[in-house]
């Protein structure tokens, strides 16, 4: 936000009373004097969207896998976020659920988990683009990334390299409460959530089979371009998820 023009007052109505307007970029080296006001105004500033469901064109992207919008927007709906809300991304990819969840929850924290570097990039960026500012980056491989970080109340698995069951297990650890909902394309996907939410015990087990079209043209006709079938499983014991943070 180097562009935001701020107004600064330094001692005011004293004898070496000091106002002048710069760019935030021109003042992150200033030394002012502690009696001061500063009034920021962003000329550029956007309205930010309260529904879910962000572009997908509005993301920076790269090879990185991205979960797109519709399955953002159920997957989003089924986390049932709160203004607070303590929230995982593990397998974050292009980090467009991160940032979404980020935006809901603007007065709780984000952690995005990644083990690529590119893609890891492509987080860095929309971050900034989006102002996520409660949102932090974890580039390592779940569970092991997952360890030190503050028990969640919600959290999303979009990717577990293999590792579901034991990244379930570290969730419950250390919140028996904690939401979790989970992402699958392939069924083998499926069966291990399955085996892991029997072995778990999770009192709520819910599937969810997205199937979404998008229309493209063609001359003058529409067609209607399927997506990959995604499968939405949401688990959870019932009980205040308002943990202490370890």
């Amino acid at each position: 936000m180097g562009n935001v023009m701020l107004h600064v007052g330094e001692n005011l109505s004293y004898d070496n009373e000091k106002i002048f307007a710069k760019t935030a970029s021109e003042l992150t080296d200033y030394e002012g004097d502690p009696l001061s006001v500063i009034c920021a105004v962003n000329e550029n500033a956007q309205t930010r969207l309260e529904t879910h469901g962000i572009k997908d064109e509005e993301f920076i992207r790269g090879k990185a896998p991205m979960t797109k919008e519709e399955v953002r927007t159920v997957s989003l709906s089924k986390l049932c976020l709160t203004e607070d809300s303590v929230c995982y991304d593990v397998g974050a990819g292009t980090g467009s659920l991160s940032i979404e969840m980020a935006l809901r929850a603007h007065q709780g924290k984000v952690w995005a988990v990644e083990k690529k570097e590119d893609a890891v990039e492509l987080i860095r960026q929309n971050k900034v683009k989006f102002a996520a500012d409660n949102l932090e980056i974890i580039e390592g491989l779940a569970p092991e990334a997952l360890t030190d970080l503050p028990a969640p109340t919600h959290a999303f698995i979009g990717g577990s390299s293999g590792n579901l069951k034991e990244i379930v297990k570290l969730l419950i650890e250390k919140n028996p409460q904690v939401r979790i909902v989970i992402n699958c394309i392939t069924l083998e996907t499926v069966s291990e959530s399955l085996e892991t939410a029997k072995e778990f015990g999770f009192e709520e087990n819910e599937i969810v089979q997205l199937n979404a079209s998008r229309s493209k043209a063609i001359g003058r006709y529409h067609m209607m371009m399927g997506e990959n079938p995604i499968y939405i499983i949401t688990l959870q014991n019932p009980g205040n998820s308002n943990v202490e943070k370890k």
